[in-house]
């Protein structure tokens, strides 16, 4: 990834991930000057999602790891940092969180940076009858402290949607 340490005069390369295989990353911050990437596994050998996280503001990366606790079908997803507690990050992640199609979008909220993921919202499921819902590529926005606002693909890429959910 690219970063700045001068707000955008400059940018330098990081250092690779030691998982291979990930892109479509994003990232977000973490406490303490922190920061976590989360990344797509393009080899779709471990239907997970990668992520890792570094202590210089990503000119490094101090841990690298699948996270279990986000199943993905190998396709993008978003991460934000929505505010914090008890001096840690609070985390939103919106993906397809299926691992065998791109189905089942789903926003996921961590109050602890991301070690768990304990609530989770559905913003698109298959229809009763129907295996899919072919939700795809997707971003996050935060409206307001309980409200957050989700862009995707919906309908085999014919429809772009946006969705709000109440988070509180």
């Amino acid at each position: 990834g690219f970063y700045t340490a001068d707000h955008g005069k400059t940018f330098a390369l990081s250092a690779d991930v030691d998982i291979a295989g990930g892109n479509e990353a994003t990232a977000t911050p973490l406490s303490n000057n922190k920061l976590m990437m989360n990344f797509r596994n393009q080899r779709g050998d471990i239907k997970q999602r990668i992520v890792a996280t570094s202590s210089d503001g990503g000119a490094s990366w101090d841990t690298a790891y699948f996270d279990a606790n986000l199943p993905d079908p190998v396709c993008q997803g978003s991460i934000l940092r929505i505010g914090t507690k008890n001096g840690k990050a609070v985390l939103a992640f919106c993906n397809n969180a299926d691992t065998r199609q791109r189905n089942n979008l789903t926003v996921r909220i961590s109050d602890d940076e991301g070690k768990s993921w304990k609530k989770q919202y559905v913003i698109a499921a298959a229809p009763a009858g129907k295996e899919s819902s072919y939700s795809a590529y997707s971003d996050l926005v935060q409206i307001n402290k309980s409200e957050l606002g989700i862009l995707y693909e919906k309908d085999n890429y014919e429809r772009i949607v946006f969705a709000t959910i109440d988070i509180k």
